[in-house]
């Protein structure tokens, strides 16, 4: 039985297991698709410490960006 991976993770197994690059994720937090506290918090309290990503939900924020509204699509004729 294959096991699936813990929920938060740290960024180099955030990046496998979401399927995007580092800096893929850094933008994500940057622009707002990522809030902190529910897609991502820090290892513990220090400033530099480590970035932990809930995988699962970074998928589903990333799925819900990128999700096409059809009122909004533009319609060729």
């Amino acid at each position: 039985m294959t096991q699936s991976p813990p929920d938060w993770l740290i960024t180099r197994q955030a990046v496998d297991a979401i399927g995007v690059s580092d800096e893929t994720l850094a933008k994500w937090r940057r622009s707002g698709l990522l809030q902190p506290g529910i897609h991502y918090r820090r290892k513990s309290a220090a400033p530099k410490s480590p970035v932990l990503y809930h995988w699962q939900r970074c998928i589903e924020a990333n799925a819900a960006a990128s999700a096409r509204n059809p009122a909004t699509l533009e319609l060729t004729t």
